[in-house]
């Protein structure tokens, strides 16, 4: 289950994450478990992040820094994931 604090900081936005996560570099972020559907992670610094069986449905998150982060089982239907790249970077075959 996440620790309800990492949660909060989270959902106040990811500028206010990235700042959290400079400043307490030893915390392990504990988002296991956490509904984060639909939420704009864009740039978020994710690393070493415990996200197993978290819900990311939906979630943006492009350029977001997933390294070391644990994501067992966690659910990731459409969305945008790190390697995602737009439709225009995508020549037409034929």
């Amino acid at each position: 289950m996440a620790n309800p604090e990492h949660l909060a900081k989270l959902k106040e936005g990811v500028d206010a994450w990235n700042e959290w996560t400079r400043e307490n570099s030893k915390v392990i972020p504990d988002l296991s478990g956490a509904d984060l559907t639909g939420l704009d992670l864009r740039t978020a610094d994710l690393r070493g992040a415990l996200l197993d069986g978290a819900d990311l449905s939906g979630t943006d998150l492009t350029d977001a820094n997933l390294l070391s982060a644990k994501l067992g089982c966690a659910n990731s239907k459409p969305g945008k994931m790190p390697t995602d790249k737009p439709e225009d970077d995508h020549p037409v075959q034929g």
